[in-house]
């Protein structure tokens, strides 16, 4: 089992490397489950998970602060657990695209492959065969700033079945995810409820907080 502690980042599946990673998924979890979370949570604001400093987990670490009842000062000071790697240009057919990415994912290198997923995202239904890529790289990525290029560039793609993927951004840690799903998540009793948390929470910034007002007053017929 992958320890907080020991730099390196848990399987994508599993709560540790959703929290790390900062995935929606993971602070649902947590909400579900606050009490046996809270270590998770602990190590995760004790060490710095995010890949480099574009990354955002301040509002989601906030949050599970908050849902899972932990206290900051047994956290202990942040420990930067941040990583970097250059990418290489976004120029070629779409051919020639797909097996960059390709390359990139087998190579693991999290810093760049967004600009080859734009690029890709410009030939829409003609990069089908990047499709499956774009998927592991928004699955397993740590770089969470890059994860919402992937989710664009899968909607610029083929958009089919992205409902549950839009869903779980509005528990993101990055506000562009957080914005997607807010204004694409299928709507439901769930999603409503979840917009007037975001709508109504302190924590949240001001454009999302907007953006959720806005899709209820939509839905609901009240702009």
């Amino acid at each position: 089992m992958t320890r907080m502690s020991d730099g390196r980042y848990a399987p994508a599946g599993s709560l540790i490397g959703m929290v790390q990673r900062g995935r929606g998924l993971g602070a649902r979890m947590v909400a579900e489950d606050p009490r046996g979370t809270a270590e998770v949570v602990a190590g995760c604001l004790r060490w710095d998970w995010r890949w480099d400093d574009a990354d955002q987990r301040a509002v989601y670490l906030a949050r599970l602060v908050r849902d899972a009842g932990v206290r900051v000062e047994t956290a202990g000071e942040a420990e930067v657990g941040r990583r970097h790697e250059d990418g290489v240009e976004a120029e070629g057919d779409v051919e020639a695209l797909v097996g960059r990415l390709e390359r990139e994912w087998v190579e693991r290198r999290w810093c760049g492959p967004v600009r080859t997923a734009r690029a890709l995202a410009g030939f829409g239904g003609e990069a089908g065969g990047a499709v499956s890529l774009l998927r592991r790289f928004w699955l397993w990525t740590p770089h969470s700033h890059e994860r919402v290029g992937y989710l664009e560039a899968l909607a610029a793609i083929d958009p089919a079945g992205l409902g549950g993927i839009y869903e779980e951004c509005l528990w993101d840690c990055e506000e562009g995810a957080r914005l997607l799903g807010v204004e694409r998540a299928p709507d439901g009793v769930e999603m409503r409820e979840r917009l007037r948390y975001l709508e109504g929470d302190e924590v949240e910034t001001a454009e999302v907080r907007a953006a959720a007002r806005e899709r209820l007053a939509a839905l609901t017929g009240k702009g």
